[in-house]
C-alpha cells in the first residue's frame, strides 16, 4: 500500500529529484504538504501527489508503460467524435460546452450529442412523452429504481439503431426529471425561439423553487467529458449489446462512487461544515490536518482550475440572478475557495459548484449530484448511440501477475 504522506526525503526519492525540486513543486502547487503532528516546523507531502508527479515522470522516460497503463487517465483508448477536453473545458462535437450553457436548452444539447442535429430536440422531447411528476428523490438509487421499473416494458429501446437510441434518451432524461419531482411543461412554456429555459430546466425550477436558467446551465455543464469512468462504463455495456436504460444504469453506477460523482455530495457537506466564511479557515485547516482529501478542489484534466466549475460559480453570482441565491452562502464558497488555493494551490472543480448550487439556493439535499446525474445521463445515452454504430465489443486484456 502507498504511504498517505511522505517526509521530504522519502518525496525526493520517490521522484528522484533533489529537495530544492520538491519544494518548487509544492510552490507551484503540484504536491500538498502539511505540518508534521507534533512538530510543526517539519512537513509532510501528500503521497497521492508524489505518486501522481512520479507516473507522469516514468511515462515521459517509458512511452510503453504509458501504453500498458492507459486505461488510469492515459491515452484515449476509444476514438469518439463526442468531446474533445482543451484548457477551455468541453466541446460537445467542436461546440464549446461554456458557450452552449449560455445560449441552448439542455434537450437541445442531448439532440446535439446524440445525433449532431440539435434541431430534432422539438420532435424528441414531446411534451405527449412526459411523465408525471414522481418526486422519490434526489439519489442516485431513486433515479435507477425509475429506470429499472420502465426499462422491462420499454420494447422501442431494443432497437439500437441511432435515431431509436436517441429517442429512447429523451425517454429516459424525462423519466430522470420526473423523478426528481420536474413538472410536465405547460403550454408555451420554454417554447420561445432561442430562449432558455427548456422545458426540464422549467420543470424541475417550478418544482424546487429555483431559477432555471442556472439548472439549465449546470445540466449542459455536465453533460459529457470525454472517457470518464460512467462514460467508459456505459460504452463497456452498450458494446454488449445491451439497451440505451442499461447502459444509463450502468453509467449511474459508476458515478456514484466516492471518486466520481460522489465527491458532490461530499463538498457540499463541506460547505455546510463551514457554514460561515469565517468558519472556513479553521475546517480546511482541521481536514488538512487529519489527512483527509477535499472534496470539490482539483482536476487531473485541467491544471488550472475547472473552467466549468468557473463558469457555473459566475452564473451563481450574476446580479441577475439576485434573490436566486443566498449572499452569505456565496460568500462562504468564495472564502473556502480562496482558503484552499492558498493552503493547497487547487481550486474548485464542478463537484464544488454543484455543491455551491444546491447549498446557496436551497435545493433539496442530494440536488447537486442529482443534477450531475440527470445532465451526464446525456453523455451515457451519447457515448452508447457512438458504441452501437462502432458494432463493437469492449473486451482489455488482463496482465496476468499471480502466481
Amino acid at each position: 500500500m502507498k504511504p498517505a504522506l511522505f517526509t521530504a526525503r522519502e518525496a525526493a526519492a520517490r521522484l528522484g529529484v533533489s529537495l530544492a525540486t520538491l519544494y518548487a513543486y509544492v510552490s507551484r502547487g503540484q504536491i500538498r504538504s502539511q505540518a508534521a503532528p507534533g512538530d510543526p516546523r517539519s512537513r509532510l507531502y501528500a503521497g497521492e501527489d508524489v505518486e501522481a508527479l512520479a507516473r507522469k515522470k516514468a511515462h515521459r522516460q517509458d512511452p510503453a508503460r504509458a501504453a500498458a497503463e492507459a486505461l488510469d487517465w492515459g491515452a484515449p483508448v476509444l476514438d469518439s467524435a463526442l468531446t474533445r477536453i482543451g484548457p477551455e473545458g468541453p466541446f460537445y462535437r467542436g461546440e464549446s460546452a461554456l458557450e452552449l450553457a449560455g445560449k441552448e436548452s439542455f434537450e437541445k444539447v442531448a439532440a446535439l450529442l446524440w445525433l449532431d442535429a440539435p434541431q430534432a430536440a422539438e420532435s424528441l422531447f414531446s411534451p405527449l412523452d412526459w411523465p408525471q411528476p414522481d418526486a422519490r428523490g434526489c439519489s442516485i438509487a431513486a433515479l435507477s429504481r425509475s429506470l429499472l421499473d420502465a426499462a422491462e416494458d420499454d420494447l422501442r429501446a431494443y432497437d439500437l439503431s441511432p435515431e431509436s437510441a436517441a429517442a429512447a434518451g429523451a425517454r429516459i432524461l424525462l423519466l430522470l426529471a420526473a423523478t426528481l419531482g420536474a413538472e410536465a411543461p405547460k403550454p408555451g412554456r420554454g417554447k420561445r425561439p432561442g430562449a432558455l429555459p427548456g422545458r426540464i430546466a422549467a420543470g424541475l425550477g417550478a418544482a424546487w423553487k429555483a431559477e432555471p436558467r442556472l439548472l439549465e446551465a449546470a445540466l449542459v455543464l455536465s453533460a459529457d467529458h470525454e472517457l470518464n469512468a460512467s462514460s467508459f462504463t456505459a460504452r463497456v455495456v452498450a458494446g454488449a449489446g445491451a439497451t440505451p436504460y442499461a447502459a444509463v444504469l450502468a453509467g449511474l453506477a459508476a458515478l456514484s462512487g466516492n471518486r466520481h460523482g460522489g465527491l458532490t455530495p461530499r463538498a457540499a457537506a463541506l460547505l455546510r461544515e463551514v457554514g460561515s466564511p469565517g468558519r472556513a479557515a479553521q475546517v480546511v485547516a482541521d481536514r488538512l490536518r487529519s489527512g483527509e482529501i477535499l472534496p470539490g478542489f482539483g482536476h487531473t484534466l485541467y491544471t488550472d482550475g475547472d473552467p466549468r466549475a468557473r463558469a457555473l460559480l459566475e452564473r451563481l453570482a450574476e446580479k441577475g440572478h439576485a434573490g436566486a441565491a443566498d449572499s452569505e452562502a456565496l460568500e462562504t464558497v468564495r472564502e473556502v475557495a480562496r482558503v484552499v488555493a492558498i493552503s493547497t494551490g487547487r481550486r474548485p472543480n464542478i463537484d464544488l459548484a454543484l455543491a455551491a448550487l444546491e447549498v446557496a439556493c436551497n435545493l433539496p439535499q442530494g440536488a447537486g449530484l442529482a443534477l450531475f446525474a440527470l445532465g451526464r445521463s446525456v453523455g451515457l445515452v451519447a457515448h452508447a448511440v457512438e458504441q452501437y454504430q462502432s458494432g463493437r465489443l469492449i473486451r482489455p486484456r488482463a496482465r496476468y501477475v499471480g502466481r
